[in-house]
Order: C-alpha cells, then structure tokens, then sequence
C-alpha cells in the first residue's frame, strides 16, 4: 500500500459517533510505541488529526515525525495518520541512531513526495 492509498476502515457503527480505525494491524514497532499510551487520549489525538486533514482519514501529507523507539539508541520516521487505532504511522526501515539523522530522512521523504505542511483547505 502506498502513502497515496488510504487503509481499509472498519464500518461505521449506526447512529454513533465514533472516530474509523483501519482494519489493518498495527506493525511491531506502532503496537510496541501505542500500546502503552492511553486509549482516550488516542481517540481525541485521532479526532484532532481527522480533522486537520480536511475530514479525511489515512496519513497525513507532509505530518512526518521523529519518534524515539528505544531511548538513546534508536529513533524512526513516522508521519501522522488520521485513525483512531493508529494515529501514528512508523516506517520500520526508517530507523536512526540519531534523531538527527531521522529528521533528514523525516525532511527528504517529505520533499521527495512534494508534500508541503498539512494545510486545512476547504
């Protein structure tokens, strides 16, 4: 699946208000960094990204991240994803020894693909 592709999502519940999530599983590396985190503070990080991508979900153009996967050792790219399950994506063979080093692959993904910083267009 490609960044342009959005994930399959689970089907809307009727009459809720509930945030889709894909039905693919998270990686090893996004369910070890998620599954720590708290569940509701998850779902209104997904709310907040739904809605900065223009009330769209899947990945966000230009959002990519700096995530740190083990502390002092090793740093990955991510980019944000508009999913309550997975609001963070993470490209596990994007994977640094520095944080440095991951922001210029975070950057060179970035201008390599001609995204620019999300933009809340209507």
């Amino acid at each position: 699946m490609t960044n342009k592709q959005t994930a399959p999502m689970m089907p809307r519940p009727e009459g809720k208000q509930v945030l889709g999530a894909s039905t693919l599983p998270p990686n090893k590396m996004e369910k070890a960094i998620l599954e720590e985190l708290d569940v509701d503070k998850l779902n209104d990080l997904a709310e907040c990204l739904f809605v900065l991508n223009n009330r769209r979900y899947g990945p966000i153009p230009g959002a990519y991240m700096v995530v740190c996967t083990k502390p002092g050792e090793a740093w990955c790219v991510g980019q944000l994803n508009a999913d309550r399950r997975k609001p963070i994506l993470l490209f596990e063979d994007k994977v640094f020894p520095t944080p440095e080093e991951a922001r210029r692959e975070a950057l060179r993904i970035k201008e390599e693909r001609g995204e620019s910083a999300p933009c809340r267009c209507t």
